[in-house]
Formats: structure tokens, sequence, C-alpha cells
């Protein structure tokens, strides 16, 4: 031991709960701890030795062949304590710590501690993949810039990891007031723990929400990075929005019933006594023009009310839409609208109420024209999908932003400003009793499309073939 002789500094070597090793300038072994036998022992099966006593003189090189760096440029260069990361014989990670030894002011050899974090690394890869099969996570950087995400994260985004990476944190949201990021920026730059709920927007424009938890990680108490923690609770909060719009229906209905008999009966008094005025002149007409708005909002009404039993039967849908077509065609010339029914020649049936389908098929046309002020087309188009119609009805008009379509079919949100919102409201209504769908792709200035979906109805025969 001539190389290294001082007693009181290998006790205390002997002592550390850690593999130390301690080689000469050319990284050869000269000295090994006892606690090291453990590691030896783990290795020796990938190790041409069987003993600690084998490994001295050999190469320190000899457990990480596979590393490309050259470990004496490394060492001679430092910065010291030269701290990394290894992997030894692609099976175990290493945690490696070297100091250099001098003598007469020159490197004599080196110490190297390494801690085997194995086991602490699979724990680690056993959360992140925990983590990755049930949360969204995202880290970002101090100065808010996005670096890392998981595919949770792009699944849900539709985003790359390449189109993410890098971005601003804020990317992704929908418009909130400067108040909400600077309460949100304030919080996490405190240090402390922001969770909240958060309405985001994919790489097509369409919203999902997520509950989020933003830790901020801090060194010297000053955050230096931040962990968004994320579940996708856009499910659950769609079912509040369709429970909102039910009780609003459920409202509406009960005021129904009311206004059915409040409003209707007076109504037609007026109307009757207004028409039998001598006076020919504009504000007769203007008055009789009012009271039949009136009396349309009161037919609105009550079609919210309780609904009468109705008897579904089998009803061709070619002939619905002809019908609504050919009942709209004078308006549609005064206003230069064309329309243009596209369908097979067999005829298709839907189990369903004729009044009540031609009631959908009208509102979704008159909204339509509505939207087109200056004159256009409006393509109707019948295909099968299994056993199923789809409808699709689109115009070339004005076109809706996506937080329009959102609001379609609320009460009293309408983008006439005649219009109460009831139409639309109840057409999704009828939709839903005849076991349909519907959905709405629209764009400004580019037109809206339309989607219906029915069930087809199939009689007794086919179902038998």
């Amino acid at each position: 031991m001539a190389f290294f002789d001082y007693n009181e500094t290998i006790s205390v070597l002997e002592a550390i709960g850690e593999n130390v090793f301690i080689v000469d300038a050319e990284l050869d072994i000269v000295w090994i701890n006892q606690y090291a036998t453990q590691l030896i022992t783990k290795l020796n099966r990938y190790l041409p030795v069987d003993s600690k006593e084998d490994m001295i003189g050999k190469n320190i090189a000899m457990f990480h062949a596979e590393e490309e760096a050259d470990p004496k440029k490394v060492l001679s260069e430092g910065p010291f304590p030269y701290k990394k990361q290894i992997n030894l014989f692609n099976r175990y990670t290493a945690n490696i710590v070297i100091n250099p030894l001098y003598k007469h002011d020159k490197i004599n050899g080196y110490v190297l501690t390494w801690k085997d974090v194995t086991s602490y690394e699979k724990k680690l890869m056993d959360i992140k993949d925990a983590m990755n099969e049930s949360t969204i996570l995202t880290i970002v950087n101090k100065k808010g810039k996005i670096a890392y995400v998981n595919e949770k994260f792009t699944e849900l985004s539709k985003y790359s990891k390449d189109e993410l990476i890098g971005q601003d944190y804020w990317v992704l949201n929908a418009d909130y007031s400067d108040n909400f990021y600077n309460e949100l920026f304030k919080c996490i730059t405190d240090g402390e723990v922001w969770k909240g709920e958060v309405k985001q927007l994919d790489k097509e424009g369409a919203e999902f929400w997520v509950h989020s938890t933003v830790v901020p990680f801090k060194e010297e108490e000053q955050p230096y990075l931040y962990v968004a923690i994320q579940q996708d609770i856009t499910a659950r909060k769609r079912a509040e929005e369709l429970l909102n719009k039910s009780e609003k229906l459920s409202v509406l209905g009960e005021l129904a019933a009311g206004v059915a008999h409040e409003i209707r009966n007076p109504l037609t008094t007026i109307k009757g006594f207004t028409q039998l005025l001598p006076t020919k002149d504009m504000y007769k007409q203007i008055m009789l023009d009012e009271i039949e708005h009136i009396n349309m909002i009161v037919n609105e009404f009550m079609m919210l009310a309780k609904p009468h039993a109705v008897s579904y039967v089998p009803v061709n849908i070619n002939e619905i839409i002809h019908y609504v077509i050919h009942f709209l065609e004078a308006e549609g010339h005064l206003k230069g609208i064309n329309f243009q029914f596209l369908h097979g020649s067999e005829p298709v049936h839907i189990k369903g109420d004729d009044n009540q389908l031609k009631q959908v098929f009208l509102n979704v046309f008159k909204n339509a024209i509505e939207a087109m002020p200056d004159g256009g087309n409006i393509f109707i188009n019948i295909r099968s999908e299994e056993e199923k119609i789809r409808i699709s009805i689109r115009d070339e008009g004005v076109g809706l932003t996506a937080d329009e379509v959102k609001k379609l079919g609320e009460p009293f949100y309408s983008l006439n400003k005649q219009g109460t919102g009831l139409g639309l409201m109840m057409t999704f209504k009828i939709i839903e009793n005849h076991e349909g769908y519907y959905d709405v792709s629209s764009s400004k200035n580019k037109g809206t499309t339309f989607y219906i979906t029915f069930p087809i109805y199939l009689s007794e025969r086919k179902r038998d073939l």
C-alpha cells in the first residue's frame, strides 16, 4: 500500500456506506473498501473476477467499457468533484462522484464513490410509467417554456412533442383574463401549489377540460421548474352542461304551461280586434306583425311543455325533406337561396313523428337561409352508414366561431336579433327523442354544416333476412 498509506483516511473510507475505489493516475485500481464487495458480487457474472482482491490492478474502465468518453481525458480536465450517472453493462445504474488525490500539487490518483441506484431508478421508472398511464404530465422551466410532455398530453392535445416543447405553457389555454394568468403566475412563483380547472384547445380548435395541479420545484427557496399534473375532466364537464340544459328545459316546460293559458287566449282576442280596425295604415300592419311575433314565441314555449303522447311510425325521410324544401322554396327564391338535395332513388325510412321531423328540418333550413343574407346554396345530402342514415345540411353563409357553435341550443341564445333560441333547443330535443344525434361543424366566413344521424327503420321482413 505504498501508493496510499493514510490509515486514518482509509478508516473513514471503510466506514462510508458506499462503494469506494481508489485508482492511480492510469485508472488502475489500487484499493477497494469492504462495502464494494457487494457490488463486485452483483456484477461478477459480467466481470472476470471473483473477489475484491482480484480487482486490484485492474483498470476501472472495465466497469463501463461501453462509455464513449475517454475517462483519462475527462478526469484530467475535471472539473472536480466530477459527477455523472453511468450505466453498468446496460443493466445497472450508478451515480459516480470522482475526487482527485494530489501529491506535490500533482494529481496522483482518484477516489471514486459509486452509489448503486438501480433499484431507485426502477422505482422512478415504475412511478413514471404509472403517471403516464393515468395522468397528463407537463414539465415547465422557470421561463414558462414547456420542457417535457408525456404521451397522454399529446393524445389529448393532438400536438406532437416536437410541436409543444419550447412553446409557452399557456399556448393551449382558451381565452382567459389577464387577472387569471397573473394570479396563477404569482401563486407558483411564490412557491405555492396551484389547483384549478382549465379549459384548453387542441390542435384542431376543439376544447377540452383538465383539472390541473401545478407544483413548483424549489432550489434555495426559488422555483427552478414547475410540474403540472392534470386529469382529463372533459366528459364530466360535458355531462354538467347537458344536465344544466336539461334543468333549463324542465323549468321552461313548467313555465310554458302557464304561458299557454295566461297569454295565448288574450293574444288571440287582441289580434282579432286589431284585424277588425277600419284603418289600413302601416301602424296596423306593424301591430299585427308584432302580435304574430309574440304568438310565435308562445308557440315555441308551448312545445317545451310536457309533451303529449306521440306514436312513432315508419316515415320516409326523403319525403319529409322534400316537403320542407317545397314549403320554403318561395321564401328561398326571393332571397336568392337554392336548395340542392342529393339522395338515392330508394326511400329511406326511420321510425318517428312526421310533424316533429318536419319541424326539425324547417328550423335547420331557416337558420341556413338567415346565415346567407346575400343568397347562396343549401346542400342536403343523405347517405347510409351501416344501420344508420347521416344527413348533412351545408350552407355557404357567414359561419360560426367555436364558441358560438357551443352555445347553439341554449335557451334565449340566438344569432338572430329577433330569435329566442328555443327553436334549436326543441330541434335538438326532437332529434334525441328519435334516438338520433347531431353535430355542427363551422368556420367563420366559410359556412356551416349541420349533421343529423338517425337509426334506419328495418321492417320485420328485412330483419329476418
